[in-house]
């Protein structure tokens, strides 16, 4: 023999009631928890500025000696312009046999 158990309207909505709050209480404890971050403090690590060694020869065109080493020096000097989002001056050309 089966028993059916018959749930009325009252208490459906007893327990609707008891779910959403017990989902606004857990909201709220996130949130809670989120807002109280903002008082941890974090100390930042002080690091001391590179040393800039000074430039000891600019470069010329006319030691640029083909168009691969000319491609070789703008790639380059774009490709650490994006990097440290300063402006780049390329200080020597070394030409790399392999």
């Amino acid at each position: 023999m089966i028993k059916m158990i018959y749930n009325t309207l009252s208490d459906g909505l007893l327990i609707s009631l008891f779910s959403i709050i017990v989902v606004f209480l857990i909201l709220g404890f996130v949130a809670l928890s989120i807002s109280l971050l903002k008082y941890l403090v974090i100390e930042k690590k002080v690091t001391a500025p590179k040393e800039i060694t000074p430039i000891k020869k600019s470069i010329s065109l006319s030691d640029i000696k083909d168009e691969d080493m000319m491609v070789a020096a703008l790639v380059a000097s774009i490709d650490y312009y994006n990097e440290i989002q300063k402006d780049v001056r390329i200080v020597s050309i070394k030409e790399i046999k392999g």
